[in-house]
Formats: structure tokens, sequence, C-alpha cells
């Protein structure tokens, strides 16, 4: 069984620092707010899905996350791949909690939460869609054609799942995360003759990968917010985020809190990557980070040894290496 590695989405990261570094009565606040809880919630569910792989088999079998792929002009995302020599296993997991309702009638999925009814796209189509791209794709790669099998795995515990009495397939495809062993034996046991050989196998893996295109949106854009409305300056670790950090006497300093720290602003540094730009000029970190003159900010920013590219004067820092440090 290959390691697994599940990261927090690029995306949810950027909503934490727009909701830190946007105003608490922005008429937006509830809209980045929600669509924060929603992709934390998914994370979340697919993170306590990682419990229970320890019981499928060790050997043979991968695990590919979160691909994004391309094709007929419409990007199809799998939250998780299992990939065996026998058959592929596409899941699309769902971490809603309440009354969730599985409709055929019009192939929908209703959640009843607190009373409140809310409908979304039925999962058993979202991954129909998965399987029929993938299955395209192999197909275009010249893979031999493998069995591709779909499951939408609810995450939540407490979550009661129903499904109207003729959604068959709703029996079949839906199942709660400690199902998922018994699920996988079951696909073990019909499929038992090898269609991907290792070297097939290690050549589609690697294709995954390079047609993967990652969700990197730009969410002032997607938001509609204009960057000129954000906070700038370096927010106190120690205390209020709306406190902003002095720089003096070669220390960043809390007028709050008293807190003094030398390092403040290499997380100011990756909110400005994450929400402004990935590169940084001498004058926008100045300007950014409220600094008292420019060489001051050059020293700081030479101090993190970051690439650049440009002569003294219009020097341009790439912040990149800051999120992979993270």
């Amino acid at each position: 069984m290959s390691k697994i590695e599940l990261k927090s989405p690029i995306i949810i990261k950027k909503l934490e620092v727009l909701l830190k570094r946007s105003s608490t009565t922005h008429p937006k606040r509830l809209q980045i707010t929600e669509s924060h809880r929603r992709y934390k919630a998914g994370f979340n569910g697919e993170k306590s899905l990682k419990f229970f792989y320890r019981y499928l088999p060790k050997k043979g079998l991968h695990f590919i996350p979160g691909i994004r792929i391309l094709h007929d002009d419409y990007y199809f995302q799998m939250d998780l791949l299992l990939v065996t020599p026998h058959f592929l296993l596409i899941l699309e997991i769902k971490s809603h909690a309440g009354h969730l309702y599985f409709d055929d009638k019009v192939k929908q999925m209703i959640r009843i939460l607190e009373g409140k009814r809310e409908c979304f796209e039925d999962p058993i189509e979202q991954v129909k869609r998965q399987s029929y791209h993938l299955a395209k794709i192999m197909e275009q790669y010249e893979f031999p054609a493998i069995p591709i099998e779909r499951l939408v795995v609810v995450t939540n515990s407490s979550t009661f799942v129903e499904f109207s009495p003729t959604y068959k397939e709703a029996f079949e495809r839906v199942i709660k995360s400690p199902q998922l062993q018994y699920k996988f034996a079951e696909y073990q046991q019909n499929y038992q003759d090898a269609v991907l050989q290792n070297k097939e196998m290690r050549k589609f893996i690697k294709l995954l990968f390079k047609l993967h295109d990652v969700y990197d949106p730009d969410v002032c854009e997607l938001f509609q917010i204009n960057k000129n409305e954000l906070t700038k300056g370096v927010f106190c670790p120690k205390c209020d985020q709306l406190s902003i950090m002095q720089y003096t006497r070669a220390n960043w300093w809390c007028a709050n809190c008293e807190h003094k720290t030398k390092t403040a602003h290499v997380e100011a540094l990756i909110d400005y990557a994450l929400l402004f730009s990935p590169t940084i000029t001498n004058q926008e970190c100045k300007d950014f980070l409220y600094l008292p003159s420019r060489s001051i900010t050059t020293h700081l920013l030479k101090a993190l040894n970051l690439p650049y590219k440009g002569s003294t004067k219009s020097r341009c820092y790439n912040l990149l290496p800051l999120l992979d440090s993270k």
C-alpha cells in the first residue's frame, strides 16, 4: 500500500487569510466563511477516512488523492482514487452532518439539519461522471480497459443516511466509512484477474500527476473583493489578530501585549503571496509591512534567502519558497 499524504488544499489557507485580512463587517464575509467551512469540512472528512485505510491490503494498492484533470473542456476531480492491478476505485467523500436523503426521481441529495432543508447534486451522478472521464483518459493513452468501481463515502459517523425505496444504486454505492474494507474485499473477489502490470501501474500513476491541474483560484477575484480593502501589516501572533506590530530595534513589537519577535514578517509575506502576488519588490514589501525604510526592507528580504530577479533597484523576490516551508 503506497503511503498517502493528505494536505490541506491551498484554497483553505487562502480563505483563512482572506477572513483574517478583510473587515468583519464586509458584505461578502458570510459567503467567504461558508465557503471556508465547506472546504474545511471536506478536508476533515478525507482526513477522518484515512483511519480506515489501515484495514485495506498493504501491497499492490496505491492512493491518489485530489486529482483534477481537464477532459473534453470539463474539469473532473476525484476525492480519492484507489489503484490496484485488478480494478480502480473512485471515492467521492461526503462529510455532511444531519439527515441525508438520496432521491432517484430527480437525482438529488437532500440534507436536513436543524430543521433546514438543502438540496445538493446527487454525488452518485458526480462519481459516475468521474468514472466516465477516467475511462476515456485511459482509452486515450492506450491503457488496458480495467474495471472502474465507484463509491460515495459518508464520513460523519452521526449522519443519518436514507434512500428512496426505488433507488437501488444508492443502496449499492453509498456507504459509511467502516464499510469501506468490506466493499473493497467484495471488489477483490469480483475482479481477480490482473489487468495492469506493475510497469503499467507506475506509468498510469505518473500520467495522472502529469495531467493534474491544481485548483488555485484568486480568492479576491472569486468573491469580487478589491485588494485595496484588505488590511496590511504584520499581525501579532500572540494576541488579537487585529493588532498590527511595529518594527523597532530589529524586532517586531506589539503595543497591545508587548510581545517581541524577529520573524513575524514571514507569516505576513505568506499572506501576501496567497492573496496578492507570489512575487514582491522592495517597495511593495515596505508598504505592505509598514517598514520605516528601504534599507531595513532589503535586509529582511535578503535574510530570507529568497530567489530573485533583477538588479538591486528593480529586484523582485519570489515568495513561493515560504509556502513550501509551511
